[in-house]
């Protein structure tokens, strides 16, 4: 008598596994096949294409960085200046209530 099998199939590398259903142990598995495989110049060249790509990325994100201050500077006298011309009362402080 044979004994009952699970087929599963992975979510994330899509192999099958079958699974006995009495011991739980792994019986087999059939990974997917994959279409042709890169030669090493095509690998090559999208390793730089990648490494470029974060390049421009991390130079983009430093010019950035450089004018933070300036950025956190203008916003923070608007925001003074809107402050100073609000003429609404001030909140209520939570020992007023009492």
């Amino acid at each position: 008598m044979e004994r009952e099998k699970f087929l599963v199939l992975c979510p994330c590398c899509e192999t099958k596994l079958v699974i006995d259903q009495a011991t739980g142990a792994l019986l087999s598995h059939e990974r997917p096949k994959q279409g042709p495989s890169k030669t090493f110049e095509e690998a090559f060249s999208d390793e730089k294409k990648r490494r470029k790509e974060a390049e421009d990325r991390f130079t983009q994100a430093m010019r950035e960085q450089e004018h933070r201050g300036e950025l956190l500077e203008k916003k923070f006298k608007e925001a003074l200046k809107r402050a100073e011309e609000d003429d609404s009362p001030p909140p209520l402080r939570p020992f007023e209530l009492d």
